[in-house]
């Protein structure tokens, strides 16, 4: 589980700088779509991998 977690934030880490470099160069609707593209089906993503299997 550990493993899941440490692929999680490094997602989350790449997604964040890449977001950083494109409002830098004033892209700020690619920077949004980055963000927002990523971290709204990510977060249910990540949080059913985290939680424990019923099964």
């Amino acid at each position: 589980m550990k493993i899941t977690k440490l692929y999680i934030c490094i997602l989350y880490l790449v997604t964040i700088i890449c977001s950083l470099f494109f409002i830098i160069d004033e892209h700020y609707n690619i920077a949004t779509l980055l963000i927002l593209g990523n971290a709204i089906p990510g977060y249910p993503l990540a949080k059913s991998l985290l939680e424990k299997n019923e099964n």
